[in-house]
Formats: structure tokens, sequence, C-alpha cells
């Protein structure tokens, strides 16, 4: 009889040693989660205003007054731009018939 009463208070100790130690572990990734979601939403600030910062910095106004100020150097180009136009057979077919016919 001493001994189904002291392994009944075995068990029961046992028992609720294992629902200590789950209960920690909940609580330890519980913490874990609510952490790297707050730094999760630190992050979100940080982008939005490096965001802001960023379209601030390019907007039309602010590089024309950078250039003003002389911040910022601005290359010419020594070339001009290359038209790099196509024909258009379509549009251009009486030209090259034409001018087949003048040379024959």
């Amino acid at each position: 009889m001493l001994f189904r009463f002291g392994s009944a208070i075995f068990l029961a100790v046992a028992v609720s040693l294992v629902g200590i130690g789950l209960e920690k572990e909940s609580l330890k990734l519980k913490r874990q989660v609510s952490r790297q979601h707050y730094q999760l939403e630190v992050l979100i600030n940080a982008h939005a205003k490096m965001k802001l910062a960023t379209q601030q910095a390019g907007s039309p106004r602010q590089v024309l007054n950078s250039i003003e100020r002389g911040e910022l150097d601005v290359k010419s180009n020594q070339r001009p731009a290359s038209t790099n136009r196509r024909d258009m057979p379509l549009l251009q077919w009486h030209l090259n018939r034409s001018s087949k016919q003048d040379e024959k």
C-alpha cells in the first residue's frame, strides 16, 4: 500500500515537472516570436524612412538645387545622341522601287 502511494506521488510529481518544462519552453518560444515581430516592425519603419529619404533626395527640385550649389558634377556628353532611326520598309517601299527603276 505504501508502495502504491509513493509511486502515485512520484507519477504526479513527474507529470508536473514535465508540464513545467513544456510551459517554460512554450514561453521561451513566445518571447522569441514577439521579439522577432518587434524587430520586423523596426526594420519596416527603417525601410520606410530610407525610402522616403531616397525619394526626397532624388526629387527634381533637390537634384536641381544640388547642381546649382555645385554638389553634383554634371558630365556633358561630347558626342550627340545617336538617332538610331530604323528604316520603315513598308512606308519607304516606293523610294526603293523608284531608285531601282532609275538604275535600269
